[in-house]
């Protein structure tokens, strides 16, 4: 298996650079256009009103495994080590991901799985779980749900969402609501 990197995007605050195991990144692309941009929208219309519950769909099968890491150089070498691993092994599938920092001025740099199962989580998490520790013995491996910062914010913690989830902050509404349409035209 073999993992390509696309350019580095960088943005006010950060920056990303998306990963996958396909020359032109098919299956990132993919996925934003089929899953996460309907995603949005759809989180756009619902904060339309004041709503007292969202409807979650696609956030309850999106996850992120992250892994932190101290610099850019070490993520660099753990995804090579995570690529000599899995075509040692003969692995399929799609392996996609990013890495960066929403925070430049962050000591630390992180890779990110994505992940559209629970199964497809666990085995990112154990196969993190084994190789990461090769390269930092410190670093730090967690999951979350794939945008759980928007969500989050507005449903609280993830490990309670339900496919309807009330709304515990609405006076924040507006500001995600805001922060959902910068995204939707691609202002980061």
């Amino acid at each position: 298996m073999q993992i390509y990197a696309g350019r580095r995007r960088d943005f006010n605050k950060g920056y990303w650079i998306s990963f996958e195991n396909h020359p032109r990144l098919a299956e990132t692309k993919k996925n934003i256009y089929a899953r996460c941009l309907p995603c949005l929208e759809r989180l756009y219309e619902q904060l339309a009103g004041s709503p007292a519950a969202l409807i979650l769909e696609n956030p309850l099968t999106c996850w992120k495994v992250v892994v932190v890491f101290k610099d850019l150089d070490e993520c660099l070498a753990f995804l090579c080590l995570y690529e000599a691993e899995a075509t040692r092994r003969g692995a399929a599938g799609t392996v996609r991901g990013r890495i960066g920092t929403g925070d430049k001025s962050s000591p630390n740099v992180v890779v990110i799985f994505q992940a559209q199962s629970a199964g497809e989580r666990d085995a990112l998490l154990a196969e993190a779980g084994a190789l990461a520790p090769r390269i930092n013995p410190d670093c730090a491996i967690s999951f979350e749900r794939g945008c759980g910062d928007i969500y989050g914010s507005l449903c609280g913690d993830w490990r309670d969402w339900k496919e309807v989830t009330p709304v515990q902050n609405p006076r924040l509404v507006p500001l995600i609501r805001e922060k959902v349409a910068k995204l939707l035209k691609g202002e980061f």
